[in-house]
């Protein structure tokens, strides 16, 4: 590997009374790709958001080439070649793929409009994003955007490329020309921070491991031995934090006593068509039951839990909701009759960032259900939201913290709190689990599983295939719109699921050659 080219020493940051860092160091190589790993909480984001520029150290210092330096902004230290794509997406959605791929300044600089587009065009097509410049980013689905991000990143030809959980949303072929492209860079010497929770995708790309647990800076294990992924799971463990703990894997008693009865009925659709397209023949799902739903980006999943959320209409067909009621709508309405919405996009629909824990925890019991009154009590209600968080489990100082500060495994806890405020009957779990770690991912498991054993339904969607096999009692899988098969009990496979989501619906599937199926994504689990 080649010379440093970047270097963060003895870094040192603290929000209040938690330590974020504490005498971190971490460097970057020229040709080299570096995989930054931990738990949730941590200390990865703090620290990407200091040697981005986005946040200043307590103490420590910054090194480029060997010289200190100081970051005001990451446009500061993007025009020293840091250049950083947050798992927490910055698009513009209002604008075209184009403008935003524009908006950043760095040290790239185009001799003409048609240059740019040329390069733009060829980044977006390595990377195999389909659409054109012109498309606008409010159109493209979360994974799409994700390719904009890195493409917008890739334009500035960075010295140093920071990726945080670059493949959070991306399927597998995306993945890999995503990989291609990041080896392409290393060999001309870019140095590259790689940060995932899918260890798989970090031991397929990375050089070199760095482990940070509870903000400190802990023996990293050397990723070409064969013993490598368990050294790295234990190098971020430590002592098993889940020992004992039988409720975060779900095989405990439940733990959230006003959840006892949601006394709800079944989930029925029947000849469903809406105005995007989406056709569901016959959907039925019971009381207790956590139905899983797979399928490619654009395949109709998306449009079902925005119809049953109110945010898409229908064209024909029947929908009765767990409270006996019909599909409401709008979101307002639908919250009103028992439809709770997770969101893959924690930051710019899931939760309000600039607000603390607490008022996130309460906004949807207070201000779309009015369960409060006008003059809501705040003390009365900041202990509710600290029962709430203390059952899920959030890491917090208090819940006076704002949201934003958190990690994104606990600001995923958060949303959760905030929909059990609202005692629903049916939850649509959109990619729940999206760039949180393992031990968080196990933890909303767990949660998962008690809503169901509540009598409450639960429609589940994930991006790996394998998790949505794992926690599901059944899974229906959508092709082109549709509702092309559903797969349960020694069907329900993650082979089966994956080859199911890649047919044309002509009856050839045969789900019994896939029943001993190997699983694809068991190590980023």
């Amino acid at each position: 590997m080649g010379r440093t080219i970047y270097e963060a020493c003895n870094i040192r940051k603290a929000f209040g009374p938690t330590i974020a860092l504490d005498d971190v160091g971490f460097e970057v190589r020229e040709g080299a790709i570096v995989g930054l790993a931990g738990m949730n909480g941590a200390g990865k984001s703090t620290l990407l958001r200091i040697i981005a520029g986005a946040t200043k150290p307590d103490a420590g210092q910054l090194l480029v080439e060997g010289k200190p330096v100081e970051f005001a902004s990451a446009m500061e230290a993007l025009d020293e070649g840091v250049a950083i794509v947050s798992q927490e997406l910055s698009l513009f959605p209002s604008l075209s793929v184009e403008e935003n791929l524009k908006i950043i300044r760095g040290r790239r600089r185009w001799t003409s409009k048609a240059a740019f587009r040329r390069e733009a065009e060829q980044t977006l097509r390595d990377l195999g994003f389909i659409y054109g410049l012109r498309e606008r980013v409010e159109t493209l689905s979360l994974a799409d955007r994700q390719l904009v991000e890195i493409a917008r990143a890739l334009l500035q030809h960075p010295r140093v490329l920071i990726l945080d959980e670059p493949t959070s949303s991306l399927h597998a072929a995306e993945v890999e020309r995503l990989h291609a492209q990041l080896r392409r860079l290393r060999d001309q010497g870019v140095g590259i921070v790689y940060v995932t929770h899918f260890l798989d995708d970090l031991l397929d790309i990375c050089d070199e491991a760095v482990v940070l647990r509870n903000g400190r800076r802990v023996e990293s294990p050397d990723l070409k031995k064969s013993d490598s992924l368990s050294a790295l799971v234990a190098a971020m463990l430590g002592d098993d934090p889940l020992a004992g703990k039988s409720d975060a894997r779900g095989d405990g008693g439940a733990v959230f006593a006003d959840l006892a009865s949601a006394n709800a009925g079944p989930l029925v659709i029947t000849g469903l068509e809406s105005t995007s397209g989406l056709r569901v023949g016959k959907l039925n799902v019971q009381p207790g039951e956590i139905y899983g739903l797979a399928g490619l980006v654009g395949s109709g999943v998306s449009d079902l839990f925005e119809v049953l959320f109110g945010l898409k209409g229908t064209t024909s067909g029947a929908i009765t909701l767990p409270s006996g009621k019909p599909v409401q709508p709008t979101p307002a309405a639908a919250v009103q009759a028992g439809v709770a919405y997770v969101p893959p996009d924690r930051k710019t629909v899931g939760l309000m960032q600039r607000q603390t824990i607490a008022e996130n925890v309460v906004s949807v019991r207070s201000l779309a259900q009015g369960r409060d009154g006008l003059l809501p009590d705040r003390a009365k209600l900041s202990q509710v939201a600290l029962r709430r968080c203390g059952e899920l489990g959030v890491n917090m100082s208090s819940v006076d913290q704002i949201v934003s500060t958190l990690s994104g495994g606990n600001q995923q806890k958060v949303v959760f709190a905030k929909w059990l405020e609202a005692l629903p009957s049916l939850l649509l779990l959109d990619d729940p689990t999206r760039g949180i770690d393992i031990h968080a991912r196990l933890e909303i498991h767990g949660t998962i599983r008690q809503l169901a054993r509540s009598g409450r339904i639960v429609l589940l969607y994930s991006s790996d295939p394998g998790e949505v096999v794992e926690v599901a009692d059944r899974v229906g899988v959508f092709v082109d719109g549709s509702l092309a098969g559903e797969l349960k009990g020694a069907d329900k496979t993650e082979h089966n699921v994956v080859v199911l989501m890649n047919s044309v619906k002509d009856g050839s599937f045969d789900p019994a050659a896939g029943r001993k199926g190997q699983t694809m994504q068991g190590a980023g689990a």
